[in-house]
């Protein structure tokens, strides 16, 4: 039967034949006789590169060692040591030889003969002795069909899991959903949390092993399936029939049991195919948007994608797609939130925080658009905004005649990717005239953590160069001893929290411990979101520096800043 391809599909497939057509195939002959056996590689060789085993025991060996390069295998039946019913036999229970096709040539018409090489996984056969025209046609048309079946498979399926790969899944769900406009569906997204740490830790092949499981797990066990792919390293799609009840959610804590690792934690996100005319990618994002919302969450498995997240989502887009204009227009507004020094009972300092006025949004959250932009990369275009800020401020400070105050501003993870991080503030310093040691840069433990080295270095870099360092939100979630002892610091900040917590309690003594460790190791203090009269004396009778708080000032604008600035000098 012919085979006949269509579309886009034929192409890519005409033009992979087209490849295979330029290299020359490899053919292993698998004869006991000298003669016959030279006389066919010497004709044979003409239009294949040939390789030769003298008995089956050779011919594995042979195509152990060449079995991706081998085409097509020519096998004699009775030879001695291994014949080839023995070598079939072999072969067939090796899956790495699955996709070498075998001719087996023999002088016997014995119609048993036949039939148990075709049971034993041969191809077709050739006659001693030898009509080379047939044998030159049934080699190359097995060879064709073969490549033709391999080239369909890697399009179509992915090895690893039997599942649709990407392309292919899309366009199988296309056609489903074009095909049956009433049936109601629902795609269901997986994925393993922390995968790349398990390849780390476990290696590339269990890891393959677990995809391969799971993906098995998920075809016996999803109800009503239709079709599953594989659209990511560790991320599958399936369809299956709409479900009220969602009575199969309760395999999903269960469903990685026994995998790998005790605590592997597998994500599923849910979107219900209302609109069948939205593109299948689509449909496949907005499932995995809505795994990201419980990624991290112990005791969550299954989120569904509604409308809270469709808004988010369009919210997400316009930022996005905004974002550089917005950053070229200046929509980026810089607030001054001063820091009172208690020792002098003056404005000892200030932190830079930016805000957004969208012209159509309005006013978007920084706990909005700063986790995006830590995503997508742009977050190191909008910290070297901010220092260009603060720098072109300071230089009006000075202008104006009013008092020159540090200001800090935040350095997020990704700026320490920057290997000229250093060279560019400085450079920023240099060109509005600011002295290095008032501009200050915060970091968090959490970009220490994630790449000590390079923070080290740069921290050290800007001290040097007589910038200060400040250490923001200690006492948030963790914090290390280790990253105090080893960061270049100037300036310890406690975090807002921790200061909270003690006022509750009113049970300053952790913070008390913090701030004497920081004086221990030279580092002054700031702390962070004070509010009443009572946690200023506190901090004040243990030894904090500084107050950064609505008690003393919320975030200003600029003009605001410069009154406050001045106010103090009266």
């Amino acid at each position: 039967m012919a085979l006949v391809f269509y579309g886009a599909i034929g192409t890519e497939i005409m033009e992979a034949q087209d490849i295979y057509q330029e290299r020359k195939r490899t053919i292993l002959i698998v004869e006991d006789n000298d003669l016959n056996r030279e006389m066919v590689s010497e004709i044979l060789g003409e239009f294949y590169e040939i390789i030769e085993a003298e008995d089956g025991l050779e011919g594995l060996e042979q195509l152990s060692l060449h079995y991706e390069e081998i085409s097509l295998v020519l096998l004699d039946v009775y030879m001695p040591r291994c014949d080839g019913f023995e070598f079939l036999d072999r072969k067939r229970a090796d899956n790495r030889f699955d996709s070498v096709p075998v001719i087996v040539a023999t002088a016997s018409d014995s119609t048993d003969d036949e039939i148990r090489c075709l049971e034993l996984g041969a191809n077709d056969f050739v006659v001693k002795p030898y009509n080379f025209d047939i044998m030159m046609n049934r080699i190359s048309n097995t060879i064709r069909l073969r490549e033709s079946a391999s080239i369909v498979n890697q399009l179509t399926w992915d090895t690893l899991t039997t599942l649709y790969n990407q392309e292919f899944f899309y366009r199988r769900v296309n056609t489903l959903f074009s095909s049956n406009p009433d049936v109601e569906y629902d795609m269901v997204c997986s994925d393993i949390e922390n995968f790349k740490s398990l390849n780390d830790r476990y290696g590339k092949q269990n890891c393959d092993q677990l995809l391969h499981d799971l993906a098995h797990r998920f075809l016996t066990l999803l109800p009503d399936l239709v079709v599953g792919g594989r659209i990511g390293s560790d991320t599958f799609a399936f369809l299956i029939k709409h479900q009220e009840d969602h009575e199969w959610i309760k395999i999903v804590p269960h469903i990685s049991r026994g995998l790998l690792a005790d605590n592997l934690s597998v994500k599923i996100g849910v979107v219900e195919c209302v609109d069948h005319k939205l593109a299948v990618s689509l449909t496949c994002d907005r499932a995995t948007l809505a795994i990201e919302t419980i990624k991290g969450t112990f005791g969550l498995s299954v989120a569904w994608y509604d409308d809270k997240l469709r808004q988010q989502q369009l919210i997400e887009h316009a930022i996005i797609e905004t974002m550089e204009k917005a950053l070229e227009d200046h929509e980026f507004t810089i607030y001054y939130q001063p820091k009172h020094d208690l020792d002098a009972s003056i404005t000892g300092g200030a932190e830079a925080l930016v805000r957004w006025i969208h012209p159509k949004l309005g006013f978007i959250s920084p706990g909005v658009f700063i986790p995006l932009f830590e995503r997508n990369g742009f977050i190191t275009e909008l910290d070297l905004y901010v220092c260009e800020e603060v720098c072109k401020e300071i230089a009006r400070c000075k202008e104006l005649g009013l008092p020159l105050v540090p200001i800090s501003f935040n350095a997020s993870r990704l700026d320490f990717d920057l290997p000229d991080l250093v060279d560019r503030i400085d450079v920023l310093a240099g060109k509005y005239g600011v002295e290095r040691s008032l501009l200050h840069v915060e970091v968090t433990e959490s970009a220490y953590s994630d790449n000590p080295e390079r923070v080290i270095n740069a921290l050290e870099g800007l001290r040097e160069r007589g910038f200060r360092t400040e250490l923001d939100d200690f006492g948030s979630g963790y914090s290390s001893l280790a990253s105090l002892n080893m960061l270049p610091l100037d300036v310890m900040k406690l975090d807002m929290s921790i200061i909270q917590q003690a006022s509750e309690l009113n049970d300053f003594r952790i913070v008390q411990s913090a701030i004497q460790m920081a004086q221990f190791l030279g580092l002054k203090t700031v702390a962070e979101g004070v509010e009443t009269k009572n946690e200023v004396e506190k901090l004040s009778s243990i030894g904090c520096d500084m107050i950064q708080g609505y008690y003393y000032a919320k975030p200003l604008q600029q003009q605001e800043f410069e009154d406050y600035l001045e106010q103090r000098e009266a």
